[in-house]
């Protein structure tokens, strides 16, 4: 093990002297990978030397998402302290169902925990570490499903039409975990958005009384903060007015936004959050720890182990429900994710996030602000957050962010906008400078024939 643990840091070592070279790494085409890397598996085995050195040749093509020249995803860039403890986790390999099992890193899940329900404005809430933000959303939508229909945990469903309500610019996992819930994919209402993205509250109250009328039980309305695109926040305390006025769970999928919270400033854009009954959460996004590292709060304590919780003598064998997560949790074994996001946290403090979040939201500034001064380019609209959606005159976006792909000068997506294909720009990299935004949009020129 300790030959293999020095080789692993001889990998790491050149993965990171090549992330600050910051060089292009071209598009490796999937026929073209497999003749360059043996990925094939036999019936034997072969020595671990000649494993570990085409782990290397792996890790030599895999596209760095810590690399300055990625703005393709909502994650990038990498939190040093953060890698460290995630390498920790993976040699203690503990499950987070019992106390018994993982001992300390309960208690650091529960203050993890703890922490984000304090930002979110749930002095009484409670939470989970999930495998993803669309597996929190997907319990948020089954929370509000059995609140709707208290029967169906025990008895399944009557009968009645069940609905959620989403805009439509929301996560397409609403859509996918309607059809895992069996509600239907067909019963998610998409409800119209305004001119800057946000969901329109006339029409959200507009589509549930309809259904009301039609007899079907509205399970959720699904707001969003940070949308996908770009970056918007629905307006949370509006959508609560009408949540509450019908008896409607309301699940703030916050997964890229909710981050904002910890910036004292940027955090009004959640406002009306702690009227919330539950949230999603990702630290992999702006928080920049490792993948995967999500979170579902709820405001009120209990309702994870009310809905969730099973007898297991020959697993539940001591402490009660705080320190068992297994009681609480759609898994049973579940990977310690808390780990490495508690370090982080130690590390920088509130206000280390604080100043960490101020520098993304000034790089999506510095890049909106170079879109403005270029003839050719055209900015959709002001960044809500760190994204920054534009045109270029001439130019067909997809292809252009195909062309930059293939030469390895920069991984940038694309997305619509009212109608429109555009570029999206993603500042999420803690490490991005402004240098680094002007080669991008100078990239972006040349590949454009500008």
């Amino acid at each position: 093990m300790d030959k293999l643990l020095s080789e692993v840091l001889e990998i790491a070592q050149e993965l990171f002297d090549e992330e600050q070279l910051s060089a292009p790494i071209p598009r490796v085409a999937p026929d073209e990978m497999r003749q360059r890397v043996d990925l094939s598996l036999a019936s034997t085995g072969i020595p671990v030397d000649d494993v570990m050195a085409r782990m290397r040749a792996v890790v030599r093509v895999t596209p760095r998402t810590s690399s300055r020249r990625f703005f393709n995803q909502l994650y990038a860039g990498r939190l040093e302290i953060a890698s460290a403890a995630e390498m920790l986790t993976g040699l203690l390999n503990v499950s987070m169902y019992t106390y018994k099992i993982a001992g300390p890193m309960i208690l650091i899940e529960n203050e993890i925990i703890a922490r984000m329900c304090r930002f979110a404005g749930f002095p009484n809430g409670f939470g989970i570490a999930v495998p993803g933000g669309s597996m929190a959303n997907l319990v948020g939508m089954m929370l509000g499903r059995n609140r709707a229909m208290p029967n169906l945990r025990n008895n399944g469903a009557d009968g009645r039409r069940l609905t959620y309500y989403l805009s439509q610019e929301g996560h397409y996992s609403v859509v996918k975990n309607a059809g895992i819930l069996g509600t239907g994919r067909a019963n998610v209402r998409l409800i119209a958005t305004d001119e800057l993205g946000r969901m329109r509250v006339d029409a959200l109250e507009a589509a549930i009384e309809k259904d009301l009328e039609a007899g079907a039980v509205p399970c959720a309305v699904v707001a969003t903060a940070g949308t996908t695109v770009l970056g918007e926040f629905d307006p949370l305390r509006a959508i609560a007015a009408v949540t509450q006025k019908h008896g409607i769970w309301l699940h703030v999928d916050g997964a890229y936004g909710g981050t904002l919270l910890l910036h004292p400033a940027a955090r009004q854009k959640l406002d009306g959050l702690e009227l919330a009954d539950s949230l999603t959460w990702d630290a992999h996004k702006l928080m920049g720890i490792p993948l995967m590292c999500s979170m579902l709060l709820t405001r009120q304590r209990g309702q994870l182990s009310a809905n969730f919780q099973e007898t297991a003598d020959y697993l539940f064998q001591a402490d009660d429900y705080k320190l068992n997560p297994g009681t609480r949790s759609l898994q049973c074994g579940r990977r310690n994710d808390a780990f490495k996001l508690w370090a982080a946290w130690l590390n920088l403090g509130d206000e280390g996030w604080a100043t960490r979040i101020e520098k993304q939201l000034h790089m999506a500034r510095y890049a909106a602000a170079r879109v403005q001064r270029e003839t050719k380019m055209t900015l959709c609209q002001d960044p809500a957050s760190t994204n920054v959606c534009f045109s270029v005159e001439g130019a067909n976006s997809k292809q252009v962010c195909g062309a930059l792909h293939d030469s390895g000068k920069a991984l940038i997506g694309y997305g619509e906008v009212r109608g429109e294909q555009v570029f999206r720009l993603v500042t999420v990299n803690g490490h991005t400078e402004e240098q680094d935004i002007d080669r991008l949009f100078d990239d972006i020129l040349a590949a454009s024939g500008l």
